[in-house]
This record gives structure tokens, C-alpha cells and sequence, in this order.
């Protein structure tokens, strides 16, 4: 099965682009795309008659010139090899840059959506953060040291039907690149309900925890018809702390991909994700973080805000 049929990477023109079209390769050889699209949009400028006369043998339009040195770029890292249907574009545009995103990923059918997480290099990440609120398809955003391979996946499970959708995600990935997936599920537990207890006492809480929420495990597979055999294993959340103890395990067990499904805010926000989304998405995490997204619904609520 082909999991993602376009891909669309988003550049900003920074070092940043190096590790991006290398990690296209990747991408390109596990899922065999039927396109990959490089994109970069400019603020539109207006160039002063003074400024422009100072370089009077530049007779190209600057975003001919910036497709053209991108494209440079893409020669040089993509494998020209790797088994893309509808072949390598580069896209040049004008305009906002998440608006810009988020419409081609609109028009073009977007599957998934490449950005980076910049851990040492300069930048807040603002914009990522409000492409992967925005934008219909799934986001998988790496940083300047992910590897390119998947070991080990773990999945967010809290039992709605976007985990459902994250789960049959990873096991499709899983199939194409022979990872390992696994899930967590973090239970909340409000700590102002559950004072100071015993030691024996908190074990036996959490084995019944345990019980239920392996019950309800089983009980979430068999509803939306899903194949057993990913273990899930679960915390408790004392705190209001669960993108952290999500991240946490993942560390603890070694995954090199965290996989989440997110929800769609009911309200109107800057970035329409569920927090514990937003913050995995965080730039301060360096383990490569997959959204994965309901692209009918996501359409469908962005018509309802902007159109």
C-alpha cells in the first residue's frame, strides 16, 4: 500500500534545507511518492529603483534565481535514482509563508508534509509551528541531527478515532521500512482527587489502572477493526504533563519517531492542534515527531474558517 502518494518540503533558504532533501531521500526510497515538492515562498518586497540600479546585470526576477539555486541544491543531495512516479519539483512563490504552505498543500493533495525542527541552528520555529496547525495533511518534522530510518515507533493512544487512524499509520510505515511499533497511553490523574497515599496503596492503583487500561485496549481495537499485536503500555499524569511523559518514553525506549493523531480544535486559535500535539511539535525536542491528520475533516474545518 502506498502510504504517502505527495510529498511537499517546505525550505526557508537556511542550512536547515541541506538536512531536509537529504531526508527526502529517505522518504522517497520507503514510500515510493508519486511526487516530491520543494517549496519555498518570499515576502514580497519592493526593491527600491536606487537598490536595483546598483545591480544592473541582474536581469532575472529574484525568485527565478532562488528556484534556480534551490534547484542547484536539490541536484546536488536528492539521489536522482530514487523511484519517484511523477518526478522532483521546485516551487518559488510569493506571499505569506504559511498561507502559502498550506494553500499549495490544499490544491495539490498533499499527503504528508516535510519541516524542520531546528535544534542548534537560528530559529524559533513559529512558522513550523503554525504550518502544522494549519495545514490539511500529515507533518513530519525532523531536526539537523534525526537519522534517516525509523527503529522503533511510538504512538500516542488515547483511544479516539485519530489514534486509530495514527496506529494503522505507524503499522503501514512499520510494513515499509521493518520498524518496531509500540504504544503509550498517559492517564490522567488529577492529584487534588488522590492525596498523599501509601506505597501498597499506589500499587494497587496502578495495577488496576493497568487492567482497565488494557481492557480498554482491546475494547479500541475491536471497535475500529484493527489487527492485535502492538503492545501499549501506559502512565500516570499527575500533572497536566503528558506531551513530556510522552517524550520521556520515548527516550526510554529508544523510538526514533513519535507518532501522534491530532484533533482538531473546536475553537478558533492561531494554531488550530490539540496541546499535547503543539508541544511535541515543540523545537526544543530533537526525536523526529509524525502528525498525523484526518485530511477530509482538516479540509472540511478550514473551508468552515476561511472560505
Amino acid at each position: 500500500m502506498q502510504i504517502f502518494k505527495n510529498i511537499l518540503v517546505s525550505l526557508d533558504l537556511t542550512d536547515m534545507d541541506d538536512t531536509l532533501v537529504k531526508y527526502s531521500n529517505f522518504l522517497a526510497k520507503a514510500f515510493r511518492p508519486d511526487s516530491i515538492t520543494f517549496i519555498h515562498v518570499m515576502e514580497t518586497v519592493e526593491i527600491p529603483d536606487e537598490l536595483a540600479e546598483a545591480f544592473p546585470d541582474m536581469d532575472k526576477p529574484v525568485a527565478e534565481i532562488v528556484r534556480e539555486e534551490i534547484q542547484e541544491k536539490v541536484d546536488d543531495l536528492f539521489d536522482s535514482s530514487a523511484d519517484v512516479k511523477r518526478g522532483v519539483n521546485v516551487v518559488v512563490s510569493h506571499g505569506s509563508t504559511t498561507e502559502g504552505i498550506v494553500e499549495f498543500a490544499r490544491k495539490n493533495k498533499t499527503d504528508l508534509a516535510l519541516l524542520g525542527k531546528k535544534i542548534g541552528y537560528d530559529g524559533e520555529g513559529g512558522v513550523a509551528r503554525k504550518i502544522v496547525g494549519l495545514i490539511p495533511s500529515s507533518v513530519l518534522l525532523v531536526s539537523e541531527i534525526s537519522p534517516q530510518g525509523f527503529g522503533k515507533i511510538l504512538v500516542r493512544m488515547d483511544f479516539s478515532a485519530i489514534s486509530a487512524i495514527a496506529l494503522q499509520t505507524a503499522r503501514e510505515i512499520a510494513e515499509a521500512t521493518g520498524s518496531e511499533v509500540h504504544c503509550h497511553h498517559v492517564y490522567k490523574l488529577p492529584l487534588n482527587y488522590f492525596p498523599q497515599q501509601s506505597p501498597a496503596e499506589v500499587q494497587r492503583l496502578k495495577k488496576r489502572l493497568s487492567d482497565y487500561v488494557q481492557s480498554s485496549y482491546k475494547d479500541f481495537l475491536k471497535k475500529h477493526k484493527l489487527k492485535p499485536g502492538v503492545p501499549c503500555t501506559f502512565s500516570m499524569d499527575l500533572h497536566g504533563e503528558e506531551a513530556q511523559i510522552i517524550y520521556s518514553q520515548a527516550i526510554k525506549t529508544g523510538s526514533d519517531l513519535i507518532l501522534v493523531g491530532s484533533k482538531i480544535k473546536s475553537q478558533l486559535a492561531n494554531v488550530i492542534l490539540d496541546s499535547t500535539s503543539e508541544k511535541l511539535a515543540g523545537a526544543n525536542k530533537s526525536i523526529p515527531v509524525l502528525v498525523v491528520k484526518d485530511r477530509k475533516k482538516s479540509i472540511g474545518f478550514l473551508k468552515a474558517l476561511f472560505d
